[in-house]
């Protein structure tokens, strides 16, 4: 009798039920959970999200925002309320023809991402996605590592990295738009990242 051998390259669900078929739980991957959106109706020169501590049972948290200045560009954001001099930050940015980079240390607030002001061309957004990392630990600094992108003022694309230099556990972020503000439509959604 010909014995008939199985393969199983391009079953993309093999690891999970194998893994189930040798006793053990099936694999799961990560998953975003909607937390939270604040859309502006009207400008706003902050946009605070408090309470983050309720969402201990996620591994991150992340951020996403559709933004729009007033007469800046610069966004940068406090956690916890904090204006210490204990934020430093990196960056890398790009224009399409050319590459800067950045970086300071000491800072009273995080920032680094750049969005497009009401000087540009009418109905231009921005995007920042950013991610707070092990946000809820107390034994460790937090990170938050983001990127954003517009197509006004040079079609700027960055990516960022920010240090928040206390291991107190984030509870709340506080945005800020710098001089201006925040225009009417921009959205700030949080998002729970669970762990794998």
């Amino acid at each position: 009798m010909a014995v008939v051998k199985l393969s199983t390259a391009g079953l993309t669900n093999y690891a999970k039920y194998s893994s189930m078929l040798a006793g053990n739980d099936p694999f799961v991957a990560g998953a975003y959970d909607l937390l939270e959106t604040t859309t502006l109706t009207s400008s706003a020169s902050s946009v605070t999200f408090s309470g983050l501590g309720s969402y201990s049972n996620y591994a991150h948290l992340q951020l996403r925002m559709v933004i729009r200045g007033g007469s800046s560009d610069n966004f940068s954001y406090t956690l916890n309320g904090d204006t210490s001099s204990i934020y430093a930050l990196h960056r890398i940015r790009g224009n399409g023809s050319s590459v800067t980079a950045y970086a300071s240390t000491s800072a009273s607030s995080a920032g680094g991402y750049e969005m497009p002001t009401s000087g540009y061309v009418s109905g231009a957004f921005g995007a920042i996605v950013m991610d707070i990392l092990d946000f809820s630990s107390t034994s460790k600094n937090t990170t938050v590592r983001g990127l954003y992108g517009h197509a006004a003022d040079g079609n700027r694309v960055g990516l960022v990295s920010n240090l928040y230099a206390s291991t107190d556990a984030i509870t709340s972020f506080t945005t800020d738009g710098g001089g201006g503000g925040f225009g009417s439509g921009c959205r700030f959604s949080l998002y729970g990242i669970k762990g794998a």
